[in-house]
């Protein structure tokens, strides 16, 4: 069995509270490519002139080389910061960056800094710009190293991870979210019909998971991932309400956001003939009828949401204001 810190990450929706990441020390950081895409190897046939003429040949691609760059970039760029190991692989990077004191031996902050998080936030964006797209996971995991058996296992699992993709957790992972994103559903071919950019989630549609679950399963904020909601007011009209998928509908807040002295949620047997969606897979976008839809207050200050692409296991990506310009939607404060 894996050692905890080798396991798959899952997404937290802060680093340890508290923690200092500023601190010195060593910190073992994983980042995945979006959609756990092989972005980052060039893999050619077996051919001779090898030690091994059965093994492909590997190497990095364009976009593996703009991101070594990156990597190689933070130690220039930050005081008494080093990357002491790191490996580039197919659809994710490990990397043991060491902090250190400053020249004057004085310590970093007098006060919890958040210096991992810039370092790994511009990794991110300054390769993201030279690629031309968005490369990564919204996330990462971080694992604070406590001890020196601690830091020889992962520098060891860092070093052989190449030899060993095949076995890796993320090669079968990468496999099924690239097999599933080919699949198209409702939601997507009305996108692609309004030349609205978007960008396709899949998550094990068996495994039962709540929204906060399916957030963490596709390496995403709990708060950019939205659920939809439908309620029928007092006077009969339905009434559509996205928040946040960890947080609940506050009934007399949304009521009021659509003018009714009430509402209450619509019951489950009547989601399917008003809306076309099940409990689960129900979106915003392509029900049978456009209902008033009120947004929580807290997309707007988001550049981009996810929300279900009409079908169980799928989720979409896009622009809040494209989404909401789609279905007309308000916002307002919505949840408890």
């Amino acid at each position: 069995m894996r050692d905890s810190f080798l396991d798959p990450p899952k997404r937290k929706q802060n680093r340890l509270q508290g923690y200092d990441y500023g601190r010195p020390g060593y910190y073992f950081i994983t980042v995945c490519a979006g959609q756990r895409a092989e972005l980052f190897w060039e893999i050619e046939p077996t051919g001779v002139g090898r030690d091994d003429p059965g093994a492909p040949l590997i190497r990095l691609s364009s976009y593996g080389e703009i991101v070594e760059k990156y990597i190689c970039s933070i130690q220039a760029s930050y005081e008494n910061v080093c990357v002491d190991k790191y490996v580039i692989m197919p659809n994710h990077i490990h990397l043991i960056i060491k902090i250190g004191t400053l020249r004057n031996g004085a310590p970093r902050s007098s006060r919890p800094t958040q210096l991992i998080p810039r370092i790994i936030a511009a990794m991110k964006r300054f390769s993201n710009q030279e690629a031309g797209f968005d490369m990564w996971q919204t996330s990462y995991h971080d694992h604070i190293i406590r001890n020196e058996a601690d830091y020889r296992r992962i520098w060891e699992y860092i070093d052989t991870n190449p030899a060993k993709w095949r076995e890796d957790c993320y090669y079968e992972e990468g496999k099924r979210s690239m097999a599933k994103k080919e699949e198209k559903t409702n939601v997507m071919r009305i996108l692609e019909q309004k030349n609205i950019p978007y960008t396709p989630h899949a998550y094990d549609p068996e495994a039962g998971l709540d929204g906060v679950s399916v957030a963490e399963s596709l390496g995403q904020d709990p708060e950019m991932v939205f659920k939809t909601l439908v309620a029928r007011g007092a006077s009969g009209g339905l009434y559509v309400f996205d928040i946040p998928v960890g947080d609940s509908l506050d009934l007399k807040k949304a009521a009021k956001a659509v003018g009714e002295k009430s509402i209450a949620m619509l019951p489950q047997k009547e989601l399917l003939p008003l809306t076309g969606y099940v409990h689960g897979g129900c979106s915003p976008v392509g029900m049978k009828k456009q209902y008033p839809t009120v947004f929580h207050e807290t997309a707007e200050i988001m550049d981009t949401i996810l929300v279900s692409a009409g079908k169980i296991g799928f989720q979409v990506e896009l622009s809040t204001a494209a989404l909401m310009e789609l279905v007309g939607g308000a916002s307002a404060d919505l949840t408890v």
